[in-house]
């Protein structure tokens, strides 16, 4: 056969395809629109960068003042405000703790409680464990000031903005005034401010008097905060263990750790990834094929190319397209891996290691790829019926509906990963993509991933197929939405319109 003629020839010319590719590509990179896309997020990125190692606070803290008539509750107040910041302060560095062996775990959370949240850090940044160096700890949102007058009558000045306060040498806002009332056993409370929308202070006065409410209740049968909160303290714990380990390791090789957890999120990650490419691809293959419909251009490729060639050039061309605007995103993560696996602790970096064997990803590699082929080429032939943005926006309502399901798959697959739904929707050809990413970290059956992959794959030929024929159908009729109902009985039914 000669290989100057397009038609010819069975099979698509890759060379063909790539200037089609190409030119789409090329024709969306040169825009200013796609090169403000991409600086913008690393543009983010560096200012996230300076901002934290320039350690400036975009929120800084309220400064609040506290007129306390009955003489008990005002100290008792602030000091509930100091515990609970150290709370939270201790809670960052226990978190960054658990990524610790199992072995160390539970001796460090003892340290944290009995020496606080600094020396916590200060442990595991003498340790070297990954991320100790870069974590800061939270700084308070409220600090309590000396009133800077006695009533409330005259810290008016100070509550309008009129007059300001004095905090290290350098004037401050005073944000409200808390004044308590009453008796001690019967505090009446009120706070005054001008930033009722965002006011932490208020919070705060609520739960401590919900704590003291509960105080009471625990003196009426003889009971005290410190003995609730030690038998809360020394309560049984659940431990977590995984069956699926080998059978001679331990119970503490055996334990659930947070890398165990780990690739469940990052095969949602991966299934929202699919999501996103899906999305920002679609906008561009409609609005490509609209364009070119409605200025000939399709046309005059037809002259020189195959209809499999120019779909499947618009199909990469996108797909390109797609993965050059998410470049950014994409070179932040994997410089974030490649930095874990380099620099972050041996003991880690094994346990992400076996949680994300070849295997696995070589498989999500598979099911992005299938996956991105069968969304967009449906998405090629409803590009090629749709005569105006209207039609396309019409047309593309179902597939919008699908991709809306496939984030519900995966968000309740995060949940329940070995569900009945969601195994069937691991199976089932329009949500594998996406159910199959989240169940791989749960290691399913092998039939199961070669069922759903040999399902995908044959869909995709099918889908292929058909929509080649609807893409031929609307190029050369110049067919719109209508014109679908017809086509199909009379090419797939075989029956007269």
């Amino acid at each position: 056969m000669s290989e100057t003629s397009p038609r010819t020839s069975p099979l698509p010319k890759f060379s063909r395809v790539w200037l089609i590719a190409m030119r789409d590509f090329i024709g969306y990179v040169k825009t200013v629109g796609f090169w403000l896309s991409f600086i913008f997020p690393i543009i983010g990125a560096a200012l996230g960068f300076a901002f934290a190692n320039a350690d400036i606070d975009l929120s800084p803290p309220k400064y609040e003042a506290v007129l306390d008539e009955t003489g008990y509750h005002g100290e008792r107040l602030v000091q509930y405000q100091r515990d609970a910041d150290e709370e939270t302060r201790k809670a960052a560095v226990q978190a960054l703790g658990s990524l610790l062996p199992k072995d160390e775990r539970d001796g460090f959370k003892s340290f944290v409680e009995e020496n606080g949240a600094d020396a916590g850090l200060a442990r595991l940044r003498e340790r070297g464990s990954a991320g100790a160096e870069q974590l800061k700890l939270p700084q308070p949102s409220l600090i309590f000031v000396e009133p800077p007058a006695t009533s409330l009558e005259t810290l008016r000045p100070y509550l309008d903005g009129t007059s300001k306060i004095t905090v290290d040498g350098k004037p401050q806002t005073l944000n409200g005034v808390v004044v308590i009332r009453g008796t001690r056993d019967a505090p009446e409370a009120q706070y005054w401010t001008r930033n009722f929308n965002n006011a932490p202070a208020e919070r705060l006065l609520n739960r401590y008097l919900r704590s003291l409410a509960q105080e009471r209740y625990l003196e009426t049968g003889g009971l005290t905060r410190e003995g609730y909160t030690e038998a809360l303290a020394g309560r049984t714990r659940v431990e977590v263990f995984d069956p699926t380990k080998p059978a001679d390791a331990g119970e503490d090789d055996a334990a659930v750790s947070a890398w165990d957890r780990a690739p469940y999120f990052v095969g949602a990650g991966l299934g929202f990834f699919l999501l996103m490419t899906i999305f920002a691809g679609s906008v561009a293959l409609l609005t490509s094929m609209i364009e070119e419909k409605m200025n000939k251009l399709l046309e005059m490729m037809l002259a020189s190319a195959k209809f499999s060639e120019i779909m499947l050039g618009k199909m990469l061309g996108a797909a390109l397209l797609t993965l050059a605007s998410l470049a950014p995103y994409l070179i932040v993560a994997i410089g974030g891996v490649v930095g874990f696996l380099l620099f972050g602790n041996a003991e880690q970096v094994s346990a992400i290691k076996d949680a994300f064997p070849p295997s696995t990803i070589i498989i999500s590699l598979v099911y992005l790829v299938l996956g991105y082929a069968f969304y967009a080429t449906i998405l090629i032939a409803l590009g090629a019926l749709a005569q105006s943005m209207q039609d396309a926006q019409t047309l593309s309502v179902p597939m919008v509906m699908v991709m809306f399901v496939g984030m519900l798959v995966i968000m309740y697959g995060m949940n329940a990963p070995d569900s009945a739904p969601i195994v069937f929707a691991s199976i089932l050809p329009l949500t594998s993509p996406f159910a199959m990413m989240i169940r791989l970290a749960s290691d399913p059956p092998l039939w199961q991933v070669l069922l759903s992959i040999a399902l995908l794959f044959g869909s995709v030929v099918g889908v292929m197929w058909l929509c080649a024929r609807i893409f031929r159908f609307g190029l050369l009729s110049g067919a719109g939405v209508g014109a679908i109902g017809g086509w199909f009985k009379r090419t797939v039914l075989r029956r007269p319109a």
